[in-house]
């Protein structure tokens, strides 16, 4: 085994580690965000601000990496248009983290309203159409190979995830103020989907062949920082001189120090959603993601006291369950001999 074949593996090796890690803090974040509304209200940053100020953590790196860039061109094969539009970008790294940092922006606020009009369980739930979206897009990108046991972890995770939640939903002909929450709050997990499959599957159609520039990591997410104190930070003062969101800056010594964790929690999650994204397969980092199902559940009993149903139990087995299947980790825990086959099937 050459040098080379030695650091893909550290690399593969770190994206798994990362990949569980970035979960745990996802969930362990959210649960500190929705602590800081309930008991310092009132006294907490409005949530345009604290997500602006949540990605600011690679400020950090502009010293060191704020300048270095790259002119390599992206390898693969696709039409004349996009080919240009991909290029450009790539060479670009500058200018291209303008549009991710508001995608990031924008997919994180989603789930966090989410999370205000339904419970946490169930925005967890909707948001893991993620996982069928990312598949999609990576059969079609990246030469993922379409198989019975990938389809059915699919599955699983989506069923799991609604059965893990509860399935609090009040009868759909009700059109009451609850009801109408419910709605609005399903809408903004879906769009929340949408926009982290956007962010990791243009992240890595885009970038991936710099996998081997560890520094890049670091100048892109440098840049991501830099567009939010020069774009967002503004247009989050923009919003509230329009009276979209009243903006609210944390006062208190428990909102401060609540939304400097949150902060500091929520910039790793991003160190580490671009280093899955660019040294493990395209399904790592949205299989590992529904382990947020039965995390959240810990949580809720940890900290809230709350056990789940039978039913609920139920379904974060079956998360696991298509964790397993997803990644195909049944390989590595069964002999060769009883290893499952897949049965691939043309796209």
């Amino acid at each position: 085994m050459n040098q080379e074949d030695r650091t893909n593996r550290m690399k593969s090796g770190f994206a798994y580690v990362a990949a569980i890690s970035s979960c745990a803090l996802y969930c362990l974040n959210g649960e500190l965000l929705q602590a800081l509304q309930r008991a310092a209200p009132g006294h907490h940053a409005s949530p345009l601000l604290n997500l602006a100020l949540c990605h600011l953590g690679g400020l950090l790196f502009v010293p060191h990496f704020g300048c270095a860039s790259t002119s390599e061109e992206p390898a693969g094969q696709c039409s004349a248009a996009f080919a240009g539009v991909r290029a450009a970008l790539s060479q670009r790294p500058r200018l291209a983290a303008l549009p991710f940092a508001l995608l990031l922006m924008g997919y994180n606020y989603a789930w966090l309203l989410s999370a205000s009009f339904i419970d946490l369980r169930l925005t967890n739930a909707v948001f893991q159409v993620s996982t069928a979206l990312v598949y999609i897009a990576s059969v079609q990108l990246f030469g993922e190979a379409v198989c019975l046991e990938r389809l059915l972890g699919v599955l699983l995770s989506l069923g799991g995830s609604f059965i893990a939640s509860g399935l609090k939903w009040d009868d759909a002909s009700s059109t009451g103020p609850r009801h109408q929450h419910q709605v609005v709050g399903f809408a903004l997990a879906l769009t929340a989907a949408v926009g982290y499959t956007a962010y990791q599957v243009l992240f890595r159609w885009i970038f991936g062949h710099l996998k081997q520039n560890v520094s890049f990591l670091a100048h892109f997410f440098s840049w991501i920082s830099l567009w939010h104190l020069l774009i967002i930070l503004p247009l989050v003062l923009a919003a509230h001189a329009a009276g979209i969101e009243q903006l609210q800056v944390p006062h208190g010594l428990f909102a401060l120090a609540g939304t400097a964790v949150s902060a500091l929690i929520a910039s790793t999650v991003n160190v580490l959603y671009l280093c899955i994204v660019m040294w493990g397969s395209p399904m790592l980092l949205p299989s590992t993601s529904a382990l947020s199902v039965p995390l959240t559940v810990v949580l809720d009993i940890v900290i809230h006291n709350e056990r789940p149903e039978h039913r609920e139990m139920v379904g974060q087995g079956l998360v696991l369950l298509s964790v397993v299947l997803i990644m195909q980790l049944y390989k590595v825990v069964l002999p060769k001999g009883l290893s499952l086959k897949s049965e691939m099937m043309s796209v």
